[in-house]
């Protein structure tokens, strides 16, 4: 049975360091309190794992989509109270065929309550919340939202968390301010034209995604990252990204096109923030392992991860926008599989000094399939480095599980601090599970030291409360 497994999360840092850009009058403004959580669902203080199978059949409806939440703990990660949750759960209609529950999830506190909900698309038009509380999740009830692509941040800087959705079919988005009620009503709505203009767009075939949110600007709001993609050969692909400003009322102001260090239009697939550089600027880092137009081909200058440093005006004045290519140098001097360098990127902390580290995955080997292959680089003063790179694969000692290339590890990462020791694990995922009792996702966790595979923490489909014939598998851990 094949189960492909996603690995995502896009962690809430909240900037508290206060370091120049370019001069005493650029430093960025101390975060008001931010009532965001996290993904603590019930309240004890640790971060929770989110793992979501939108292809799931539940109860004869197949790929109805279905949520896991794995609760962290003082020893990482567990299943003794993991949860299963699917659309019928919430007491707002059925699940239906091909609603993928759970496709998009990302978790944040959207009624200020100090527990995180669960926020998850279903169908093509409907956002799910829902809420967290002492019993955790579902039991705290859910709402019913329409939209799609949605994305968590504080756009007007009140400390309230707020929500981002894009009208669907068109590229019109609505910003629901917080707090919201237990009905899903926001305090109130904001529309936003997201449409992709300048060159290559064309109007009406092209369309614009929310993709993540930030303080890219340093001005105490986050900022909402926006791709623009271009239409073509019946699929969208990243052609621009481009920074929305957070506003105190709430009226996002369209902002910079996103430059690369060639002054080109920056791009990639599923954006995150997270600052790499410690100077108090979300930074946006994105991967692009492969072209989708007409037959998939390996982007000009080669797959490639790329971080935009954030400053005042969107992109710092002392740094360049940086490109690690599927060339440069790292340990064991790996070739990579064509179009697979820069997969599934996430950001945390992996080790405690206050610089945000950057998992993606990769295949190592020049044929027809590489090894499967998670690539760690560091954030550090001076960005993104490969010194000290890390590079895991179930060769590596410690990673349990069968070592055959069609077992899948390596497809999506995530990193997240489930045991709240300051250091975050690192999470990983695999498309293909051969039974019941071989891994599909790993943990290993994080220290002053980093990452390492010892004492990694290992899930199977029966750990997670996944039947194997639950349907073809695409699981991914919520932002």
């Amino acid at each position: 049975m094949r189960k492909r497994v996603f690995v995502c999360l896009a962690a809430l840092l909240a900037v508290t360091t206060a370091c120049s850009d370019s001069s005493t009058a650029d430093k960025p403004k101390q975060r008001p309190a931010d009532a965001a959580t996290g993904s603590d669902f019930n309240g004890d203080g640790y971060s929770d794992l989110v793992v979501t199978d939108s292809d799931a059949t539940v109860q004869g409806v197949y790929a109805a989509g279905q949520v896991v939440v794995v609760h962290g703990s003082a020893k990482g990660p567990g299943t003794a109270h993991r949860k299963v949750i699917d659309q019928n759960d919430l007491g707002l209609g059925k699940a239906g065929q091909g609603g993928r529950f759970g496709d998009d999830s990302l978790s944040a506190d959207l009624d200020s309550d100090g527990y995180a909900d669960l926020v998850a698309t279903a169908g093509s038009k409907t956002v799910f919340v829902v809420w967290g509380g002492t019993r955790g999740l579902p039991e705290s009830g859910a709402a019913r939202l329409t939209g799609v692509s949605p994305v968590a941040g504080d756009f007007n800087g009140d400390g309230y968390t707020d929500l981002v959705s894009r009208d669907a079919y068109t590229d019109v988005g609505t910003l629901a301010l917080g707090p919201f009620s237990r009905a899903g009503k926001p305090e109130r709505t904001v529309r936003v034209d997201l449409a992709p203009e300048g060159a290559p767009f064309a109007p009406g075939d092209d369309i614009a995604t929310p993709s993540a949110a930030g303080d890219v600007t340093g001005d105490g709001r986050d900022d909402l990252v926006v791709t623009w993609s271009k239409y073509g050969d019946a699929a969208y692909s990243p052609r621009a990204t481009v920074l929305y400003r957070g506003a105190a009322d709430g009226r996002l102001t369209k902002g910079p096109r996103l430059k690369d260090a060639q002054g080109g239009d920056l791009y990639g697939h599923e954006p995150v923030t997270a600052d790499i550089d410690k100077d108090g600027y979300a930074d946006v880092v994105m991967g692009l392992a492969c072209e989708g137009f007409g037959d998939p081909e390996v982007p000009e200058g080669g797959s490639r991860v790329e971080v935009s440093y954030g400053g005042p005006k969107g992109q710092s004045t002392r740094l360049k926008t940086a490109r690690i290519t599927e060339h440069a140098a790292l340990p064991g001097s790996p070739e990579f599989t064509y179009c697979s360098f820069g997969s599934g990127v996430s950001v945390g902390d992996t080790n405690g000094d206050g610089y945000a580290d950057v998992a993606f995955s990769g295949a190592v080997g020049t044929g027809a399939a590489g090894r499967p292959t998670v690539i760690l680089l560091l954030g550090s003063a001076k960005g993104l480095t490969t010194q000290g790179a890390r590079l895991f694969s179930q060769l590596t000692p410690g990673i349990p599980g069968s070592d055959d290339i069609e077992a899948g590890f390596g497809y999506g990462t995530a990193l997240l601090d489930t045991d709240r020791d300051h250091s975050a694990e690192l999470a990983i995922g695999s498309y293909l599970s051969p039974g019941g009792t071989e891994p599909i996702v790993w943990v290993l966790p994080g220290s002053a030291r980093g990452i390492s595979a010892s004492h990694t923490v290992t899930f199977d489909q029966d750990d997670l409360g996944i039947a194997l014939t639950a349907g073809r598998g695409h699981y991914t851990f919520g932002r």
